[in-house]
């Protein structure tokens, strides 16, 4: 430190010793060389600021610069192409909580389309991934080198450059598997409705059976549930599988690469 600096410091200090205690209590000590004001002030408190002013000033002015940090290298490439934004929005609606019994199938299917995520969504699927080793697996297969390049420009999210191991026992986060007959399942479900059996408490086996069925049922699932008679019991299951149904139908549509069954079928409805 340069010796205008050492005598900054402590005229500063004096001013701040004093600025506390107050100047009632603790009379102004008189500047150092070099610190004098122009004129005094005739009140003690305005002297404190003027002189406190000037140091401030000029400890300021005698400030370096810290090093430039360095610069982070770009991201790699990724020669996939981005999801649509219609299954952006859909995976937005599932990371908060609508419907998440389709998050499995959205990554299965957007790594099917060979498309990826797009990087705003990136820290978000990375920082659920921490607590969720099974979502985490899967969510970096579909974000691909952005993750490892993430965690090392970003250290302070606590991401790791690796994809977390899932402990023994614990189950993957897989797609279910359809059952083998989806027209009995829609049926069944319809009957519900009728028989007013359908209600809150029956509804999340019945999500799991919505988000199980073969792809080319869904337009008949929604059919029937639009076509279900009002009931107290089982109005809010339906409207709850409802906006499963059609989220997954249009969930489909919109990771679905090339025009296969399952968008001809999906247009049908």
């Amino acid at each position: 430190m340069t010796d205008i600096a050492t005598s900054a410091g402590a005229e500063w200090a004096q001013l701040i010793t004093t600025a506390v205690l107050g100047t009632d209590r603790r009379p102004l000590p008189r500047a150092a060389a070099g610190w004098e004001t122009v004129a005094d002030a005739e009140d003690p408190a305005t002297e404190l600021l003027n002189r406190a002013a000037a140091v401030a000033t000029a400890r300021r002015a005698g400030v370096q610069p810290d090093e430039a940090p360095l610069l982070l290298g770009p991201p790699p490439a990724d020669d996939r192409k981005m999801c649509s934004a219609d299954a952006a929005n859909q995976l937005v609606r599932l990371l908060r909580g609508e419907h998440e019994v389709l998050l499995a199938e959205w990554f299965a299917r957007c790594a099917g389309s060979c498309r990826r995520p797009p990087p705003q969504l990136v820290p978000t699927l990375l920082l659920r991934g921490r607590r969720n080793p099974a979502f985490d697996i899967v969510a970096r297969a579909v974000i691909g080198p952005l993750a490892a390049w993430l965690a090392d420009a970003m250290p302070d999210l606590g991401i790791k450059p690796n994809p977390a191991v899932l402990p023994a026992g614990a189950d993957p986060l897989l797609a279910p598997k359809p059952p083998p007959d989806s027209g009995a399942v829609v049926t069944a479900i319809a009957d519900t409705f009728l028989d007013r059996t359908a209600t809150w408490a029956a509804a999340a086996q019945m999500r799991s059976a919505v988000a199980a069925l073969e792809p080319r049922w869904l337009p008949a699932l929604i059919l029937e549930l639009n076509r279900a008679p009002f009931n107290a019991m089982t109005e809010r299951t339906r409207v709850d599988l409802l906006g499963l149904a059609q989220l997954r139908r249009d969930m489909i549509a919109s990771l679905t690469q090339t025009a296969g069954a399952d968008v001809v079928a999906l247009s049908r409805g």
